[in-house]
């Protein structure tokens, strides 16, 4: 067996390896105090945003929609988040309200728009049907929200007729839900429709080269209704019963 090696001594490798040491740390420990204080920084520039009066929302631009006013949205935004610096402000938060606040709207994008602005991008709910009155045409979209009126029908937009006075509450909700349930290529071939009473609907029919008067019974089944009395209508037919759909009666 080798004897083992004599011990150094005299010389100074101990501080050698100590100084080596010390110079691995040094390395490993500067990118992160480094990066320590970037994000340190960072942080202190968020704080600084966050309060910031600098960054103090000021205005409200509104785009998009017709059935909502757009100075009356941007006067309700800024009556709650004015003053508010803009990073406080929740995107999410003010499209919940606005919707809340105008029910015309189906949808309310915000996005920033600059240090001191926001903007709201509205977007109408769709009508599906409008119910002739004195005052105009009364607009109802698939949920049954009120439109409010307007002078002339908006095209491909089915139109409750005069049927015997004004149609009431649960008449007008059947209609709306007939309407509602019918995709837009169904839909717009019904030019008009009435009801004296939620079992009794029917309505006008007109395929583009074809039309036909039909009676639709009740609110349930509308595609299934539809769909068959333009078949039928496209084959001549102008008076139509679809309202058992499987058993359709014409003359």
């Amino acid at each position: 067996m080798a004897p083992l090696p004599p011990a150094r001594t005299g010389d100074d490798s101990t501080a050698d390896l100590t100084g080596v040491i010390r110079a691995r740390r040094r390395q490993l420990w500067r990118p992160r105090i480094i990066g320590l204080g970037i994000v340190a920084a960072l942080i202190a520039l968020a704080a600084v945003a966050w309060f910031s009066p600098l960054l103090a929302l000021q205005k409200v631009t509104v785009t998009g929609g017709e059935l909502v006013d757009h100075d009356e949205v941007s006067s309700f935004v800024l009556d709650s988040e004015r003053g508010t610096p803009l990073p406080q402000v929740r995107p999410g938060t003010v499209e919940e309200s606005v919707l809340e606040e105008f029910p015309k709207a189906a949808e309310a994008a915000v996005h920033y728009s600059g240090p001191r602005t926001l903007k709201i991008e509205i977007t109408d709910r769709t009508p599906v049907l409008a119910i002739d009155g004195s005052a105009g045409y009364r607009l109802y979209d698939a949920h049954a929200v009120d439109l409010g009126v307007v002078d002339k029908a908006p095209k491909n937009v089915t139109v409750l007729g005069s049927s015997g006075g004004e149609p009431d509450r649960e008449t007008v909700a059947a209609v709306v839900r007939f309407m509602g349930s019918l995709r837009p290529e169904l839909r717009k071939q019904l030019t008009t429709i009435e009801a004296k009473d939620p079992m009794s609907l029917q309505g006008r029919l007109d395929t583009g080269k074809h039309q036909a008067t039909v009676v639709f019974g009740d609110a349930s089944d509308p595609s299934l209704k539809v769909r068959t009395a333009a078949q039928l209508a496209a084959a001549g037919r102008t008076e139509i019963d679809v309202s058992v759909p499987s058993v359709p009666v014409t003359n």
